[in-house]
């Protein structure tokens, strides 16, 4: 018999009506997910959150402000990476 709880894990789970523009938003990624050689929803939605909150999260836990500085220039970089991908959108 297999333990259901599993009492280490966090858990998110999204659900939302498919005509909604959350729902046309999951389902953007997973398509996308597809088009990536099968990534994972799960590490895009982590990645993205990781990029914008991942360093907030960091000095919470009390990390030493080199390893802060790095999660935030890294952070940034990501960010303007994605900043250039919706410009693009605009040409």
């Amino acid at each position: 018999m297999q333990d259901m709880e599993q009492p280490n894990l966090e858990v998110l789970s999204i659900k939302r009506s498919h005509d909604s523009s959350d729902g046309q938003l999951l389902q953007f990624l997973r398509e996308r997910e597809r088009k990536m050689s099968g990534r994972g929803l799960t590490k895009i939605v982590l990645s993205t959150l990781r990029m914008c909150w991942g360093p907030f999260v960091m000095k919470r836990i009390g990390a030493d402000s080199d390893t802060l500085k790095i999660a935030v220039i890294y952070s940034i970089s990501q960010l303007e990476l994605q900043i250039r991908l919706l410009k693009q959108l605009l040409e």
